[in-house]
């Protein structure tokens, strides 16, 4: 089965960037709304709009505290959740209580009757292979996303990744090869489990997204590798960036991507704003060099100690510079940095038009007293270290 591009399609994820990086590549059919409360609500015309995408801001928090958002998110979708397709997004090495967030969905059934679960970004280099969660070819769990606070097991297997809820299947690799009718049974078969699949190329996450389709009722998880906007028929084609090299970069996450394309805009002699748990620097040598139509960068340079206060502290640096200059586009990793800048800025809404390069999420910020903001939104462990230069 393929659904039709006016099918309703909701979004839940649970960080920023990871609404954003899934929701662009919905854009096909138009522009997709995002809501990230309380900083951005639903708007009465979107209730009902073909697709929106939905940040519960959700990954940092303890499993109880993460099941509460997913029931007060579907209690705010309501309708829609029958109305369409439903895509939970989760975090590609399974970051943050998945297992918990889907089982807390599962309860706001029917519609659903399971899920189909796979954390596989082959682009990204991230597989799934008998059951074990690998990035690079390296378990999860032995590589750098483990120190990530959001990382909670000393697993690299799926099934222990998604504990805490609902219980799980494996479906291994052959059997996904065998076809997306062979996958339809197994969740009709697995009633209320969340099954969990192996993949290691984006024909198998195709064969995953048709399958989920196949079978009514099924929530739908994934990164945003799970090639279900294609099988939906709206995926979104690239978009180009706005013209103009006065680009404001605000950089919060602390990955060694995130960290390389940090001092890589630093050796290209861009102005750098800093900011801590205490404050920030003066945004004056930024706010000059996009007056002269050059790019800055606002940033974390230390590790910090209370991750969200720093969020706050670069959000208010980087408005602070978006009161006296208009750059041609802000740029913002992390998803804690993303949505601490919406909060700053109170936007009236964020509509996402498109993806300029895998990874990357483009999107037109309304706010109330001046003109719209073009802002691109990126994960922070993604990229090359020249991404952003």
């Amino acid at each position: 089965m393929v659904a039709t591009a006016s099918q309703v399609v909701t979004i839940i994820a649970d960080d920023l960037t990871g609404a954003c990086d899934t929701g662009c590549l919905f854009a096909g059919a138009g522009p997709v709304g995002v809501l990230a409360a309380p900083a951005l609500t639903v708007p009465g015309s979107s209730a009902m709009a073909p697709v929106i995408t939905m940040d519960t801001e959700s990954r940092a928090l303890p499993p109880r505290e993460a099941a509460a958002a997913i029931h007060a998110a579907a209690r705010q979708l309501g309708e829609r959740l029958a109305a369409g397709p439903v895509f939970k997004k989760i975090d590609s090495t399974l970051r943050g209580a998945a297992g918990v967030e889907l089982t807390a969905l599962l309860e706001h059934g029917p519609p659903f009757t399971g899920a189909l679960v796979c954390p596989a970004f082959p682009a990204q280099r991230r597989v799934v292979r008998h059951g074990r969660l690998l990035v690079d070819s390296v378990p999860v769990h032995e590589s750098a996303i483990a120190r990530d606070p959001a990382f909670r097991a000393a697993s690299s297997e799926v099934a222990a990744l998604l504990t805490g809820g609902a219980p799980v299947v494996l479906l291994g690799l052959d059997d996904v090869r065998a076809g997306a009718e062979k996958v339809a049974h197994v969740l009709e078969r697995h009633r209320g489990a969340l099954v969990a699949a192996d993949a290691e190329t984006d024909a198998d996450l195709a064969t995953l997204a048709e399958a989920a389709l196949a079978a009514p009722g099924t929530l739908i998880a994934g990164s945003a590798g799970l090639a279900l906007s294609r099988a939906l028929g709206c995926a979104a084609p690239a978009v180009a960036l706005p013209a103009g090299r006065a680009r404001l970069v605000v950089i919060g996450s602390l990955p060694p991507a995130s960290r390389a394309q940090l001092d890589a805009l630093l050796a290209t002699g861009a102005p750098l704003v800093t900011a801590d748990a205490r404050g920030h620097g003066d945004p004056a040598p930024a706010v000059a060099a996009l007056a002269a139509g050059r790019g800055a960068v606002v940033a974390s340079v230390t590790a910090p100690a209370d991750r969200e206060a720093v969020a706050r502290q670069l959000a208010a640096a980087a408005a602070r510079v978006l009161e006296r200059a208009v750059p041609d586009l802000v740029a913002v990793t992390g998803g804690d940095t993303a949505y601490a800048l919406l909060r700053a800025l109170r936007p009236r809404r964020f509509d996402l038009v498109g993806a300029p390069a895998e990874g990357l999420a483009l999107g037109r910020l309304v706010l109330d007293d001046r003109r719209p903001l073009a802002l691109l939104t990126k994960a922070g462990g993604f990229g090359g270290a020249d991404l952003l230069t």
